[in-house]
């Protein structure tokens, strides 16, 4: 029976082994083929910074460039808006009680607009840099200094660059504290508003969007923050490339955000540290003895507390969690629109639809292609524009590929109902066949088509939708010749 067992587990070994070097291996090897191309080298890992290309610092630079005048452009564009409603509030206190007004705005107090000054002019909020820790950045910044503590193996427009991009992290380090120690400010200076206002002007249109405004900074700070942490190809290899050199580790070690916070500590550091300390093997002889000492009932006794130690590190464990995920994040009292927390191109969805109809008496088989780009006007509704050309096939006999007319269109959907949408458009086509672009200008051979109708959307993947609409044409029968008054198209959006 042992025998069998122990075929059994050898077998066992030899199959995990096999699909281990199956998937494992293939993509270690993909990482190591990306850090040979980059490195020149076919043999080994670099262990220098001299093969990193010009084009990372470009691209980090920009990169850098983009988050830090985000957050900038953001937090003046906040703080102006929330100095004119307050200057609203202060008027509406004046007036129902001017002691409360005094002491909300009084020269000692920190307001809205005297804080949005201060910003304009460059005026520090912050004593030192203290921004709250973010993995990505620390690597990011560790990265930049181990790099230029490196210069002596770049070229020097290498070196020029590389000092850009330092400069740049470091005013990226700057308005970050700053943003973050507004965003504190405005949570502070809306709730002493709204607890002081309301007693006297009630809950004023002026104080909700104060709320709103508040909350939607913050969130779309967030956002910035998600964009800049996406690491490009490029940066992504650099940082795999770096973490290969143990000088790059060390040098994290000792100089990371981390460190500033609990000490540096090195592989020789942490040896002196427990060498004083007793060995796990004299623990277990100890705890052993005791158990022994304890009676039949000591190790059933040990489990059952261990066990208990172990429940309660979980429930501290998920109380954690949950307060350092949840414990700054402000609930709002509305129903937000998170398409304000996100960027202009973030909120563009790019399309395509397709539609095609039978051979008539004036027509061949044809069928109509389009794209479209839709702007996410809230989470609900959105307008687009696109443009449709439509390709003749001639007929089963014989195939023909021909122009047979194009189209502009304007549209609207506004969702009901989970995927379903009520869709709302206006298109001008130019139903002629055409040989060449300057029969386009005939004015007289373009018609409009009036639709509305109900869209489907489902999710394919995470980048792509696709989408069924039926929409009625409530202007075909003005159209030379007759033309489909239902239509069915079918789309993807990504």
């Amino acid at each position: 029976m042992r025998t069998i067992i122990l075929v059994i587990s050898v077998l066992q070994f030899l199959v995990f082994k096999t699909v281990y070097c199956q998937t494992a291996y293939p993509a270690q090897s993909k990482i190591n083929n990306s850090v040979n191309k980059l490195s020149g080298k076919s043999d080994s890992l670099i262990l220098s910074v001299e093969e990193i290309p010009q084009k990372y610092f470009t691209q980090l630079g920009a990169k850098i460039y983009t988050y830090s005048k985000r957050v900038s452009a953001k937090t003046i564009k906040t703080l102006t808006r929330l100095a004119s409603w307050e200057n609203k509030i202060r008027q509406l206190l004046e007036k129902a009680s001017p002691q409360t007004a005094a002491e909300l705005f009084s020269k000692e107090q920190l307001t809205f607009n005297s804080l949005l000054q201060k910003v304009k002019s460059g005026e520090q909020l912050v004593a030192e840099k203290k921004s709250a820790y973010d993995a990505y950045t620390d690597k990011l910044t560790c990265s930049i200094k181990y790099i230029q503590t490196q210069k002596e193996k770049l070229d020097s427009a290498v070196i020029q660059k590389l000092d850009a991009v330092a400069g740049k992290m470091n005013t990226l380090d700057k308005e970050i504290a700053q943003a973050e120690a507004t965003e504190q400010f405005i949570k502070e200076r809306k709730k002493l508003l709204i607890t002081e206002s309301v007693k006297y002007i009630g809950k004023s249109k002026y104080l909700l969007r104060i709320n709103k405004e508040s909350y939607y900074y913050v969130e779309t700070l967030k956002n910035y923050k998600e964009i800049f942490s996406d690491k490009k190809k490029t940066e992504e290899t650099v940082l795999h490339v770096l973490n290969t050199i143990p000088a790059f580790k060390e040098f994290m070690q000792r100089n990371g955000q981390l460190a500033s916070l609990f000490g540096t500590s090195t592989a020789a550091d942490i040896q002196q540290a427990v060498s004083g300390l007793q060995t796990r093997t004299a623990i277990n002889t100890i705890v052993q003895g005791r158990i022994t000492s304890g009676g039949p009932n000591a190790s059933q006794v040990l489990q059952q507390s261990m066990k208990e130690a172990k429940n309660f590190l979980a429930t501290l464990k998920e109380k954690a969690l949950n307060n350092t995920s949840n414990g700054d994040k402000e609930i709002p009292d509305f129903k937000p629109n998170e398409q304000k927390t996100r960027t202009f191109r973030q909120r563009l969805e790019y399309g395509a639809t397709m539609q095609s109809q039978k051979a008539g008496k004036y027509f061949p088989v044809t069928s109509d292609i389009a794209l479209t780009i839709s702007y996410k006007i809230n989470d609900k509704s959105k307008i687009g524009i696109g443009a449709s050309y439509k390709i003749g096939w001639g007929s089963v006999e014989r195939i023909r590929i021909s122009n047979q007319g194009i189209g502009l269109r304007s549209f609207v959907d506004w969702k009901i109902k989970k995927n379903y949408f009520i869709t709302g458009g206006y298109e001008q086509n130019y139903f002629t066949s055409f040989s060449n672009s300057s029969q386009l200008k005939q004015i007289d051979n373009w018609q409009q088509s009036g639709l509305i109708g109900i869209s489907k959307h489902y999710s394919i993947n995470k980048k792509l939708k696709g989408k069924i609409q039926l929409l009625y044409d409530f202007l075909s029968r003005t159209h030379t010749p007759a033309t489909p008054s239902v239509i069915y198209r079918i789309g993807y959006n990504f």
